[in-house]
């Protein structure tokens, strides 16, 4: 999955520090894989590049285990980035408005009916600012 964010534009990819940020991070496992494939990237390429991880997570206990694997590999700048509980929706509460990142993965764990569904029972579609996040029926 890493692979169709960063494969497109490897060839673009410079010697530089880049801000990865997952809106819907889970455990964390795509927001790593995607570090380590850019990282791949850039030494077969022979670039150097830097990454800073941000995450926001609305459940609670995959919140706590994605914090918790960053600190257990020893990663605790990047667990201090990831933002996460039920009052942290990417919909309704963005942790990070202020930031501009240069790549960001954020695939939601429910089909799109089930987000309109919830986006409407807690009033996010009001609150969503951005028009490519809003929940556009075919």
């Amino acid at each position: 999955m890493a692979n169709l964010i960063f494969l497109p534009i490897a060839d673009l990819v410079e010697s530089a520090t880049y801000l990865l940020y997952d809106g819907a991070v889970g455990t964390g496992g795509m927001l790593t894989v995607g570090e380590e494939t850019l990282k791949e990237i850039a030494k077969a390429t022979a670039k150097q590049v830097g990454t800073h991880l941000y995450g926001q997570e609305i459940n609670a206990e995959t919140y706590a285990i994605c914090k918790a694997d960053l600190l257990l590999k020893g990663d605790g700048d990047a667990a201090d980035n990831i933002v996460g509980g039920p009052a942290h929706s990417t919909l309704s509460a963005d942790a990070f408005r202020s930031r501009e990142f240069d790549f960001i993965d954020v695939r939601t764990p429910h089909m799109a009916k089930s987000l309109e569904e919830r986006s409407r029972t807690h009033g996010w579609q009001k609150e969503i600012k951005d028009p490519a996040l809003r929940y556009h029926p075919r």
